[in-house]
């Protein structure tokens, strides 16, 4: 047995335990709720693989067969082959745009699952749907109907010509009623859920903020490109809207601010397809939008 004897550093009583300790009288309480454990910052759990799902989410709304058709227009044009011309009918049109709210809900279905891992996540919270003080319901509707200022800029500087869209909307009240629906009821939520909600937050993770902003800017430009192809105007105002929505999405860190602003830009759009004639859709979508909401704030026939 050991004859080695410790005192107290405070008092110098004789302890039973080792050198450098203070006796149970001049030890200070030990309080675990006054003394928390340091908080630690964790670190992103974003990882390589769910860039691959975050792509899979993105591909499975409807770009894959979007892919699909090009690469198979891309192996005619290497064997010199051309399609027969095919007379496009509202039939047709509406069946497409039934496939597009199909492979909407899919890829909403999809960006459930990546998001909150199969229900062990909350889907809402993880995506950040929130307001900030700096950003309200408010802010989005003035947003909104700026970038509708910049749309109609841009169709009055940039040449601009009738796209594959203005065409199907004169095919008929049916067509235009799916669109303005399309428009308001689905695009909004599924597109900033799938772009500014999964593929942002995935790239932001792994690469920051900056190519964030750019990949998702670009991609969603992109994707909407052939609907608008033809026209220079549309094709840089869906590439405004693009960066503008993305960098709201960086800046506030919330999805809710990009939801409200595309709702407001579609929703105005979509109530000026319903209620002018078919002519007019055709004529820079956009000023008619605008032009209808200044007449209904009073006025009149003046044109923006």
């Amino acid at each position: 047995m050991s004859s080695t004897v410790y005192f107290c550093t405070t008092c110098g009583r004789a302890l039973a335990s080792g050198p450098g300790e203070s006796c149970p009288q001049c030890a200070p309480a030990f309080h675990p709720e006054l003394h928390p454990e340091p908080a630690t910052t964790p670190q992103s759990e974003t990882k390589w693989s769910d860039l691959l799902w975050a792509f899979v989410v993105w591909g499975v709304s409807g770009p894959f067969l979007l892919i699909l058709n090009y690469l198979f227009l891309l192996v005619l044009w290497l064997n010199n082959t051309s399609l027969p011309e095919v007379q496009i009918t509202q039939a047709a049109v509406i069946f497409t745009l039934a496939v597009t709210l199909a492979l909407q809900l899919v890829g909403l279905v999809a960006a459930w699952m990546f998001v909150t891992r199969f229900g062990r996540r909350p889907f809402w919270q993880s995506l950040g749907w929130g307001w900030i003080p700096q950003f309200r319901l408010v802010h989005a509707i003035g947003l909104a109907f700026l970038m509708l200022g910049v749309a109609i800029l841009l169709e009055h500087t940039l040449p601009h010509k009738e796209t594959d869209l203005e065409k199907f909307l004169k095919m008929g009240t049916a067509v235009r009623i799916m669109v303005a629906a399309l428009a308001v009821v689905t695009a909004p939520l599924i597109e900033e859920v799938i772009y500014r909600g999964v593929v942002y937050s995935t790239v932001e993770g792994l690469m920051g903020k900056g190519a964030a902003v750019t990949f998702v800017t670009l991609l969603f430009a992109l994707v909407h490109a052939p609907q608008y192809w033809g026209s220079v105007a549309a094709l840089a105002s869906i590439l405004s809207l693009s960066f503008v929505l993305t960098l709201l999405r960086a800046w506030t860190g919330k999805l809710l601010p990009c939801f409200a602003t595309h709702l407001v830009f579609n929703s105005v759009q979509a109530l000026a397809l319903l209620v002018t004639s078919e002519d007019a859709t055709g004529n820079q979508p956009s000023q008619v939008a605008l032009t209808l909401v200044w007449r209904i704030l009073g006025m009149g026939g003046t044109s923006l």
